[in-house]
């Protein structure tokens, strides 16, 4: 039995990722940074592989912006989702895949390569780093690489602080507050400092680190938080400036580390 797919099969069956980055201020403001980064390296006729690619939120836009792309998804009910939004475009090539065996690509593929998705639901170290490998395999050389992941902080801070505090650490630390990873949390979370570490020593050039929504999905959770949509537009500026910060990493929901591949 594949645990992890049985985990991530019965949570998107119950969770319309269609709508994630829409539904909310945070969910769009994430997918505003990320595109916005993602604009600052792309180039006309490059080649884009998005790897964990959920119903096609990026890849959809990137393919109508005429560039080549390669969705892979993991989650059979999103492939399906994602091939609807998909039609018509034929420079968009979905599949479903797994990210720590990208196989059916060959070495230096790829002039841009995102994983957006799949660290969130990797549990063990041998499999977040077969997908950094793979991401980074299939690369070409300079090519860009984008790989978001969940500060494990966000969780203490989103979901643990009505009383449970106690349950909420226990399932993120061992009792040393060292982070833990395990199936049964279905999204996991890291130190940044532990994420950062696992690609020290890879063949790659760190270009930048940064939150995509920064507090705003914690903020947005609260019972007195009100924003209209011209403020929201003032806050997206705002956040474009403050957003590579370090001091706003830590409690942020989301993070985003950009690298290139050395030659």
């Amino acid at each position: 039995m594949n645990k992890r797919k049985d985990i991530m099969d019965e949570f998107y069956s119950n969770h319309n990722e269609d709508v994630r980055l829409i539904k909310s201020y945070h969910g769009q403001l994430e997918y505003f940074t990320t595109m916005t980064y993602i604009h600052k390296f792309l180039k006309p006729n490059m080649k884009v592989l998005e790897i964990g690619a959920g119903t096609g939120r990026y890849s959809v836009v990137l393919a109508k912006e005429c560039l080549e792309v390669t969705a892979i998804e993991y989650v059979e009910k999103n492939v399906e989702v994602l091939k609807q939004n998909s039609r018509g475009l034929n420079n968009l090539f979905a599949f479903q895949g797994d990210a720590v065996n990208l196989e059916k690509f060959c070495d230096n593929t790829f002039d841009m390569v995102l994983s957006l998705g799949p660290l969130y639901h990797l549990y063990s170290r041998e499999e977040q780093e077969r997908a950094i490998d793979e991401a980074i395999r299939v690369a070409k050389g300079n090519g860009i690489i984008m790989f978001a992941y969940i500060p494990v902080s966000s969780f203490i801070f989103g979901s643990y602080m009505n009383g449970n505090l106690k349950y909420g650490l226990s399932q993120n630390f061992d009792e040393n507050f060292n982070v833990l990873h395990f199936p049964e949390q279905k999204f996991t979370g890291f130190d940044i400092n532990e994420f950062e570490l696992m690609l020290r020593n890879k063949n790659i050039e760190k270009l930048n680190s940064l939150t995509t929504d920064g507090i705003l999905s914690i903020v947005e959770n609260t019972k007195d938080f009100k924003m209209s949509n011209e403020d929201f537009e003032l806050f997206k500026t705002y956040h474009l400036h403050i957003c590579e910060k370090p001091e706003m990493q830590g409690m942020a929901n989301h993070m985003l580390y950009i690298c290139k591949k050395i030659k």
